[in-house]
């Protein structure tokens, strides 16, 4: 991972990032259990943040949005992740029942774990969230070292961090943002054209196409009726809209991360 600012993504830092982010780090020493969201799409993009917060806490990964990932990597991902971390696919059909099955199972030495849900932008951590919890909202009541506005619920065996940790790096590699971007974690007002041309070559890659972006984009643009006065085609439109549905898995399933190495390299360095 690059040690330096990627001068293709503008600064972004929205209040509501720093805001959990400073939650997260006050109630560490309160979370026994971190379970990181990764996006099947992209493991290695969204499980570059600062995991180093994390280095003393057992950590479990859920592979989410695996309806919107290729199934072949969805296994080899699973596979590989599991050989040092319990590991979960997940999708916007797993039911409660599957991951507190999931949650149960995990080996740990306390008797009631508390566990925080974390993961950059749009991986999907509030869903997860709710349906961990259920209809078990009861709170568990004040406790001290607890930040206020920020609560726990008691969950057969264990109890849950009411709030959806969002971790994202200040740090980022063109490869990274231009991944992010992809499966939508990166606002698309946030980049530049280099980091877009960079995502389509990516994208086209794993879906097979032969086009360039400006060839793509016009097709695509005339295609969806995006024109401007004269017939041209509206290139920030169709580029907006395109980016959007990728996000959304329109495009096929597809993944961006195929490098099993790069997901090791990252969380011993990240």
């Amino acid at each position: 991972m690059s040690n330096q600012s990627n001068e293709h993504v503008k600064a972004w830092y929205p209040g509501h990032v720093q805001k959990a982010k400073r939650q997260i780090r006050e109630n560490l020493k309160k979370i026994d259990i971190v379970v990181i969201v990764l996006d099947a799409r992209a493991p290695v993009a969204t499980t570059s943040f600062e995991m180093k917060i994390f280095k003393d806490k057992q950590r479990v990964f859920l592979l989410n949005k695996t309806d919107l990932a290729d199934s072949e990597y969805n296994k080899k991902w699973a596979c590989e992740i599991a050989k040092l971390y319990p590991t979960l696919l997940v999708n916007k059909d797993t039911n409660r029942k599957e991951l507190l099955t999931f949650l149960k199972s995990i080996p740990t030495k306390y008797a009631n774990p508390r566990i925080a849900v974390v993961g950059v932008p749009n991986v999907g951590k509030s869903t997860i969230i709710n349906k961990i919890l259920g209809r078990h909202k009861a709170k568990t009541g004040a406790q001290p070292g607890i930040t206020r506005g920020v609560q726990w619920v008691n969950v057969e065996g264990f109890t849950v961090l009411d709030s959806p940790g969002i971790l994202f790096s200040e740090i980022f590699s063109k490869d990274i943002a231009a991944k992010l971007l992809l499966i939508g974690s990166l606002p698309i007002e946030n980049v530049d054209d280099e980091i877009f041309d960079y995502a389509f070559k990516i994208y086209a890659s794993a879906a097979g196409v032969q086009k360039d972006i400006v060839q793509f984009l016009e097709e695509y643009g005339r295609s969806r009726g995006l024109l401007k006065k004269g017939g041209q085609v509206d290139y920030e439109k169709a580029k907006t809209l395109f980016f959007k549905e990728v996000s959304e898995g329109k495009h096929g399933r597809l993944t961006y991360d195929t490098e099993f190495e790069k997901f090791w390299e990252v969380l011993k360095n990240g």
